[in-house]
């Protein structure tokens, strides 16, 4: 054999040494798959997907309660589409309505300043009829007209520096051109009421103090005395502004008591729907947790509406969720995107 076919056969720097060279080589690294994306399915829709950190937080969430979640998150100033619990949004929930389970219980996470009365209540109805009842999940407020809402749940979960409210109607006032409470010309005349009876107290005991004479003869001129007082603020009242007020409140108060009574007696919730309606001194008030599980207020809800206690994981997902509440509305329940 030749030198030139030796030195072949050995190969040094052959095929060989490339294919050795080629096993040693590190294989390349497949790409990561891209992270899944998810959207709500009433609002925004496809198009806006959610922050992932949010979605992995309502994920979590979901996953410890143990139900489906659905949500409705408004925005804090009630502007924008869904902004409010009002009846774009109660069609909303009723287009989605065959995507509930009959029979299965689902968690509404509800972050919401409210809205209207009748709205609250068909969406409760809604999800009464067409699942196995629901949950309502707090972790910051649900004020108003969520409120109403969050009465028909069967369980509430209410992260521990969460809000209820009153259920004052607002009405807006084209003069003012703001919204007020439907309680400020109710109350008001209350107010007057109990001040008369008050003055003329007042005014008897001053008098008899100062003359010696008997009631009989006093009591005429001291009513007198306080009516004419009392008059210029009565004559003040709009009687057909007052009566629409009044019926305002009523439908509210209405409407709890309906979504109460399977619950409580009907003695009960007339009491609980009327101390929401008009024992609180402002709208903005807060009914927190301390409130609804004392057995010694007056409103209770804590006697037949299941407040569950969270647990410390439940707790900080719901505080990790406040940065993202507020500042859009997100309603519906979670899909994934689908890539094209």
């Amino acid at each position: 054999m030749s030198k030139k076919a030796t030195d072949s056969h050995q190969d040094p720097v052959g095929v060989s040494s490339v294919a050795s060279s080629a096993a040693a080589a590190p294989a390349p690294q497949q790409p990561k798959p891209k992270p899944k994306r998810f959207y709500a399915s009433i609002h925004p829709g496809p198009k806006a997907p959610l922050p992932q950190p949010f979605v992995e937080l309502i994920q979590s969430l979901e996953q410890s309660i143990g139900i489906p979640l659905w949500l409705l998150i408004q925005r804090s100033d009630g502007e924008g589409l869904y902004g409010q619990v009002d009846d774009g949004l109660r069609k909303a929930f009723l287009d989605a309505r065959a995507e509930f389970v009959p029979g299965e219980e689902v968690g509404l996470l509800i972050d919401s300043p409210g809205g209207q009365a009748r709205s609250a209540f068909q969406i409760a109805k809604l999800l009464r009829r067409h699942c196995g009842g629901f949950a309502a999940v707090v972790p910051r407020y649900a004020k108003s007209a969520a409120t109403l809402l969050t009465l028909g749940a069967e369980r509430l979960f209410l992260n521990s520096e969460a809000e209820l409210g009153p259920l004052d109607a607002q009405i807006f006032d084209p003069e003012r051109e703001d919204f007020s409470s439907a309680l400020d010309e109710v109350q008001s005349l209350e107010r007057l009421h109990a001040f008369s009876l008050e003055a003329i107290d007042q005014t008897m005991i001053f008098v008899l103090s100062r003359t010696h004479k008997k009631v009989d003869r006093v009591l005429p001129q001291a009513m007198h005395f306080v009516s004419e007082m009392i008059k210029p603020l009565f004559e003040k009242i709009d009687v057909v502004h007052y009566t629409q007020r009044a019926r305002v409140l009523k439908v509210a108060e209405e409407y709890a008591i309906r979504l109460l009574t399977p619950r409580y007696s009907k003695r009960d919730a007339e009491r609980i729907a009327r101390r929401l309606v008009e024992k609180y001194p402002e709208h903005g008030f807060v009914i927190d947790k301390d409130e609804l599980t004392d057995p010694g207020e007056l409103l209770d809800l804590g006697l037949n509406m299941e407040i569950e206690e969270l647990t410390d994981e439940q707790t900080r997902i719901m505080n990790e969720m406040m940065p993202f509440l507020g500042q859009f509305s997100v309603i519906g329940k979670l899909r994934e995107v689908q890539s094209p």
